[in-house]
């Protein structure tokens, strides 16, 4: 998730020979608020990830479960390009995504915003940043999020996560398995959504910087595929109904390619406070591009 460019440029330069993060970074945190969204906003937003903004037109309806993001790109500008966090951004991928839901955000409300440095950890693909996100709105909690960025050892990327990119070509479909989605994402996308979330990390707008990151070309921000995801669901199990979604959690495995259809497939489990899904969504060419979903949306009574 990045943002002002030239402030990206400049942690590019300076983080270039980066060996590692700064660990005595972890606890930094900063805080921000924000005035209440209107319509066009909204709208924008939703037509970005897919979704039909009939479900959020209302005075009184919910903004879309991960509309909150568009605000808080500069506060993750501010953190990765942090001088002392010494992140090389040419190597950072958007590795994993949680959200969990305590209350909607809707139009007239303000957002109080406080975002943390929770840690950094050893993965197989590299360190992985984890980043968490607290949000309320007039002392009323609305959001907790967990995002980590995954900063790649220095070699030719192909996916996220060691050992992704041999991942069988057909993957193998349970007869059980119960919900099966098409996800259609778009050519120029990663454009449209760039400018709605102020996110234009050049990976997702530039191709030579793309390609200079070892990825295939520019690509569709993970915010907006795991958005697309829970759109789906929602659409799908909930009665199109956003306000049911309770959260949502995935790791980002391969790059997804704006124009490319993409297919969810997950087992739904219900219980008396809800249904739960685990998912893995995979590309055209079957390669897994999330893996390790989980989606819970409260049954129609309880919300």
């Amino acid at each position: 998730m990045i943002f002002n460019n030239a402030a990206i440029f400049k942690a590019m330069a300076m983080n270039l020979n980066s060996k590692g993060l700064n660990r005595d970074m972890i606890g930094y945190t900063i805080s921000k608020s924000f005035g209440p969204s209107d319509y066009d906003e909204i709208k924008e937003y939703a037509d970005a990830t897919g979704d039909d903004y009939s479900k959020y037109s209302n005075e009184n309806d919910p903004a879309p479960p991960f509309f909150f993001s568009r605000k808080l790109y500069p506060m993750f500008r501010e953190v990765i390009t942090h001088r002392d966090l010494k992140l090389d951004i040419l190597r950072m991928v958007h590795g994993m995504q949680g959200l969990r839901i305590k209350g909607f955000l809707s139009k007239n409300d303000p957002l109080s915003v406080e975002m943390s440095i929770a840690d950094i950890i050893d993965t197989p693909a590299g360190e992985m940043l984890i980043i968490t996100t607290k949000a309320d709105s007039n002392g009323r909690e609305l959001v907790e999020a967990d995002t980590g960025f995954i900063v790649r050892r220095k070699k030719k990327m192909v996916s996220s996560e060691e050992g992704s990119d041999v991942i069988d070509k057909k993957p193998s479909i349970d007869k059980a398995e119960e919900v099966r989605l098409i996800i259609k994402t778009v050519k120029g996308q990663q454009k449209k959504y760039a400018q709605v979330s102020r996110d234009t990390n050049p990976i997702h707008t530039s191709e030579f910087f793309a390609r200079l990151a070892g990825l295939p070309g520019t690509i569709l921000h993970g915010v907006c595929v795991i958005a697309m995801c829970a759109n789906s669901l929602i659409d799908c199990l909930g009665d199109r109904n956003p306000s049911l979604m309770d959260s949502v959690s995935a790791r980002f495995s391969f790059p997804v390619i704006p124009g490319d259809t993409l297919r969810l497939i997950g087992k739904k489990y219900a219980s008396a406070d809800g249904v739960r899904v685990d998912f893995d969504v995979f590309n055209s060419c079957g390669r897994t591009v999330v893996k390790k979903g989980g989606f819970h949306m409260k049954h129609a009574g309880l919300s």
